[in-house]
């Protein structure tokens, strides 16, 4: 108790501050400026430590507490009782571990108050407490012969650890003068006894609060705070799978914050076997996963140290849940042993982080190699701590260590981040880029095609008509069969030649954009009548019938355009259909649009070629390209026409069963009552007549003429303006 009154000035003056950080006149002036907001914020800190706002009166009435920093220590209750000083750690005096141990000391208090409570004599009736920063979680203690407090039959599992206490002492066991205490304690490899304090209760409280929150709230909440955000990345790798290194990272953060819970939980209400196998085996795993990680982050694997790895960790769980099985005293052994084989195998894994580092020379990976080190010391001091050879008022240090390592992995991660979004502002400038040039060219590229093929169909179209005439006028003058049947064949090439240049030309034109669309209201019945009267001959040649429904609808569209559009339709399902019918019908749609419809029952267009058939060239049944099954040029043709007047154009189709086309087109209020086209008036003979021939071509001038003048006209032919 001389050792106490000699330490009391230096805990009034500690008091002091705690006085004044709750509420009481402050330990110093105030100055002018900004020295109110140090204290503001020490009064903040110290309330918070506190954990409760209702806590501050006791310091300005409250007697000074008493600090017991000397007892004695007996292995057993009957001595010999040896004088230490506190805090006490067993492994510094050679005590041997674990057993068992007993301590006492005595207490003076100066006065008994009535009603049986005790305390200084200027503070009457106030209860008081006892608080150890460290003792054991299995341990009795007694106060004057009286049992006060037996935690052996709380602590189920049987682990000892060693953890705060508070004990409020009963007024009724508290006497004037001398008061001894007796305590046994189990400290397990952690054995001691820290110094004791003994003072008002609403003081220790308060002491206890603060002791409490700084060294078991903070690294808990720091730990669940740290697991979730390796959660996050164990989510973020989930949905993406290439970020392995994440996912390996995350499980290693995650392991490490749970398992450092469990330094604070002294009965889990697992038996105890379990608990200490799954405690050794998370330590196993946290190694084996910084491992998996260190190859994940920098891409390489070491020749054997992945077996290394991964066999070494398999041999020491292995150990150590037989261990577990075995007892406490076994799987203490284990530990000694096993914990700094597994630091061994750990180092490889710093060593390919530091590589990394000094490739990359990247500072948040420096900070994570940092953080990672900072863990291993963390750890190594935790080892020791665990086996007794550091202070019993030591701390563990890896639940501090490990929030800092996920800090510093979140901030690699953040750093990943930021430059993936400037990469990808980046690559969007360039792509955008690279998208106005590549349209720009590509645009280029389809104007020129299209001057090309307008160019070469129109230059070609010269020579070509030239050829036909004159073969007209050979097949004329041969009398022959041989002959002739040689001038019909090449008759049907030119005139194939001529088909496919007009349909080159009219896509041409089309693509080009110097077609002007020229809607206006249209009534359909004549227009159906004259596809009819052009495609009739192919489908009764076929064997089919072309049946054109009658109907009394109009829609708005260029009647040359729509005109086209409907031959190709029809052209298209008449040479596609082997037997059955053809049909062109109109009907209005549910939105008020007039529907125009093909069907047929031909061969039909599979799911997955539909888009295709749309495309220049493309026939699905002509691979040969047979002239006689067409261009491939139709429904190419067909689709830019619709594109210009605005039209939807739609297609359903049942392989074997047929196909049906349709055009969607704005309906008309005004039908026009003529018909859109008229058929092409039947040859007649020219005997008789004059002719007047213009044309810039001297070969077509030539043939045409000759042509004229074998119908009997007379031709006058002259060169056209240049």
């Amino acid at each position: 108790m001389d050792e106490a009154a000699r330490r009391a000035p230096a805990h009034n003056r500690r008091m002091k501050w705690v006085r004044a950080a709750c509420g009481a006149a402050p330990p110093w002036e105030p100055r002018p400026g900004l020295a109110w907001i140090g204290q503001l914020l020490l009064r903040l800190l110290l309330a918070w430590l506190a954990g409760t706002t209702g806590a501050t009166a006791w310091a300005q009435t409250q007697p000074a507490p008493q600090t017991l920093v000397e007892a004695e220590f007996a292995p057993s209750p009957d001595g010999p009782w040896t004088r230490v000083a506190l805090p006490d750690t067993w492994a510094q005096r050679q005590v041997a571990r674990p057993a068992m141990g007993w301590y006492r000391w005595h207490m003076t208090l100066p006065a008994a108050p009535g009603g049986g409570r005790v305390g200084p004599p200027d503070a009457d009736g106030t209860l008081w407490a006892l608080r150890a920063d460290r003792l054991g979680s299995r341990h009795r203690l007694w106060l004057n012969g009286a049992l006060l407090h037996d935690s052996f039959g709380e602590d189920e599992v049987g682990r000892a650890q060693a953890l705060p206490l508070l004990l409020q002492l009963p007024p009724a066991l508290l006497r004037a003068g001398d008061n001894q205490m007796l305590l046994q304690v189990d400290g397990g490899l952690r054995a001691g006894l820290s110094p004791l304090r003994l003072g008002p209760a609403t003081a220790m409280a308060l002491e206890h609060r603060v002791y409490q929150n700084l060294t078991v709230a903070l690294p808990q909440q720091l730990n669940l705070v740290a697991a979730g955000a390796c959660g996050f990345a164990l989510l973020m790798w989930w949905r993406r799978r290439s970020e392995a290194a994440m996912g390996w990272f995350g499980l290693l953060g995650l392991g490490v914050s749970l398992r450092n819970q469990a330094y604070y939980v002294v009965n889990p209400g697992l038996p105890p076997a379990l608990t200490s196998a799954l405690f050794f085996a998370m330590q196993v795993g946290t190694v084996v996963l910084l491992g998996v990680f260190a190859m994940s982050l920098t891409r390489r694997r070491p020749r054997g140290y992945r077996p290394l790895l991964l066999g070494g960790a398999a041999l020491i769980a292995l150990a150590g849940v037989g261990a577990s099985l075995s007892g406490t005293v076994a799987i203490d052994r284990v530990r000694t042993v096993a914990y700094p084989l597994l630091g061994a195998l750990a180092l490889p894994a710093l060593v390919l982080i530091a590589q990394r580092v000094r490739a990359m020379r990247g500072g948040e990976l420096a900070a994570l190699l940092a953080s990672l080190v900072v863990v291993m010391v963390a750890g190594a001091h935790d080892y020791r701590f665990q086996q007794g050879h550091l202070a019993i008022t030591e701390h563990w240090w890896l639940p501090l260590a490990t929030p800092l390592m996920v800090l510093a992995f979140a901030v690699l991660m953040v750093g990943r981040l930021a430059q993936a979004m400037s990469q990808v502002e980046v690559l969007n400038l360039t792509l955008e880029q690279r998208v106005r040039e590549r349209t720009h060219a590509l645009a280029t590229a389809t104007a020129a095609k299209s001057r090309f093929l307008a160019a070469a169909s129109h230059d070609l179209r010269q020579p070509v008509v030239t050829i036909g005439l004159l073969v007209g006028l050979l097949r004329e003058q041969l009398l022959a069969p041989a002959q002739r049947h040689m001038v019909a064949k090449v008759d049907e090439a030119v005139a194939a030649m001529e088909a496919l240049l007009a349909r080159l030309l009219d896509l041409s034109r089309l693509d080009s954009g110097t077609v002007r669309v020229q809607a206006r209201p249209l009534s359909l019945q004549p227009l159906f009548d004259a596809v009819a009267v052009h495609e009739g001959e192919a489908a009764r040649h076929r064997g089919l019938r072309l049946r054109v429904r009658p109907t009394a609808l109009a829609v708005r569209a260029d009647p040359a355009l729509l005109e086209q559009i409907l031959r190709n339709l029809v052209s298209n399902a008449v040479r596609y259909t082997d037997a059955g019918r053809v049909l062109l019908a109109a009907r209005r749609a549910a939105d008020g649009r007039v529907r125009l419809q093909v069907w047929d029952s031909g061969r039909g267009i599979p799911a997955d070629q539909q888009a295709a058939v749309f495309e220049e060239f493309v026939q699905l049944d002509n691979p040969q390209r047979d002239r006689a099954q067409g261009l491939g040029l139709g429904l190419a043709i067909v689709q830019r026409s619709a594109d210009l007047m605005g039209a939807t154009l739609g297609l359903r189709s049942v392989p074997g069963r047929g196909s049906c086309f349709s055009l969607l087109l704005p309906a008309s209020t005004a039908p026009e009552t003529g018909s859109a086209a008229s058929v092409a008036p039947a040859p007649r003979w020219l005997a008789g007549r004059h002719l007047v021939l213009v044309d810039d071509d001297i070969a077509v001038r030539e043939a045409l003429g000759a042509r004229l003048q074998a119908w009997g006209a007379s031709v006058a032919a002259f060169d056209g303006p240049r």
